[in-house]
């Protein structure tokens, strides 16, 4: 579980138990071989943009406004840590091959020649900054500034899955000028009003695609624009058909707490987000019961609903959070055998299982499984 140190050209990488395959997932519930979990060690507050408001909840602005680059909560932050390494121990008693990023400071503030950042973020979700797609690792080109390094920390893994047959391609480094950012009065395009990002260059997180064999889906969001996913679906080429989905949330950032596809024709859903559409025509529809987190529990990067943010072993297996009750009942009503796991701490920090981890083999290949 712990992050390789050793020599990164070293042919015996990935002897001690990681698959000797190139990188292969298509789906998000073939049976999983290995994932990345992330880690929130060293994480720090955000260094605050404007863009931001669009997407925090409110409760949050002043603190990371204030704190930007300095350390979360020490307490909070190694409960949350301690959850990460129950989930990685968790997951190798399952069979999967858990593999871990390297430990890299947070705190150290940067600079571009347009722009500064009080620091980084963390390394605990990588699912914004990566994406897996058959035998290919995607790195995104996000719009948080202080997130412009996050791929430090994931370096050596990428290195080690190119050694051994996957393709690696990092998506234009962005600039993220004053240019990218929507602000108030800007009506220079139909979105200007809705979305914190232009068009002024390729930008995307990861987490706003989710992949369905042949199929990829998208949302269009605050950290997500049509340049961006343009460039993916160029990138991927004729082999998957990328399709933009519409969401009924005005704070759209990460498709994974709108749609959980949980097995072939199965989808799990945000009830107050998903908007029916001809894609998923065939496929049973289960609208995930409301969170159960109290109302008073530090959120600073996303709402309740990373309840429904959950990782699919097999389309049989899915990993839940242990006190999300009415989501286990309503799963396990669906067929599901429900792994539980307490991970409240690690939401404070903008995620749950989908999020902190990759999954970067998964068994089986792209198949079709979305209406035409």
């Amino acid at each position: 579980m712990e992050p390789w140190t050793g020599d990164p050209s070293s042919p015996d990488k990935e002897t001690a138990g990681s698959p000797p395959v190139a990188l292969s997932s298509y789906t998000e519930w073939d049976p999983l071989r290995e994932v990345v979990v992330g880690s929130l060690a060293g994480g720090v507050f955000p260094s605050w943009q404007e863009s931001m408001t669009h997407t925090l909840p409110e409760a949050a602005w002043r603190i990371c406004r204030e704190e930007g680059g300095q350390p979360f909560p020490a307490a909070h932050l190694k409960a949350a840590e301690g959850e990460l390494d129950t989930l990685a121990g968790i997951l190798e008693s399952e069979g999967v091959t858990v593999v871990r990023p390297d430990i890299v400071s947070h705190r150290r503030p940067f600079r571009t020649p347009h722009w500064t950042s009080d620091g980084g973020l963390y390394a605990g979700m990588p699912r914004d900054l990566l994406m897996v797609v058959g035998d290919t690792v995607i790195e995104a080109p996000m719009s948080w500034r202080c997130r412009y390094h996050e791929g430090d920390a994931f370096r050596t893994l990428l290195k080690s899955w190119f050694r051994r047959g996957a393709r690696w391609m990092p998506a234009p480094r962005p600039q993220l000028l004053d240019e990218l950012y929507r602000t108030p009065g800007d009506a220079a395009s139909p979105d200007a009003e809705r979305w914190a990002v232009t068009e002024f260059e390729p930008v995307f997180d990861a987490a706003d695609f989710l992949r369905f064999g042949e199929d990829v889906i998208v949302q269009r969001s605050h950290v997500t624009n049509e340049f961006g996913i343009d460039w993916v679906r160029r990138a991927l080429g004729p082999e998957f058909t990328v399709s933009v989905v519409e969401t009924n949330d005005p704070h759209a950032m990460h498709i994974d707490a709108t749609f959980a596809p949980l097995a072939p024709g199965k989808l799990l859903v945000n009830p107050e987000r998903y908007i029916p559409h001809p894609l998923f025509e065939g496929w049973e529809i289960l609208p995930a019961p409301a969170p159960a987190l109290p109302p008073d529990w530090p959120m600073y990067f996303c709402s309740p609903w990373v309840s429904m943010n959950v990782l699919s072993l097999d389309p049989e297996t899915v990993v839940v959070e242990r006190q999300e009750q009415p989501l286990i009942d309503a799963l396990t009503a669906w067929g599901f055998r429900c792994v539980p796991v307490d991970f409240r701490h690690v939401y404070s920090f903008g995620g749950s299982f989908h999020c902190v981890t990759l999954d970067t083999v998964r068994d089986g290949g792209p198949g079709k499984y979305l209406a035409s």
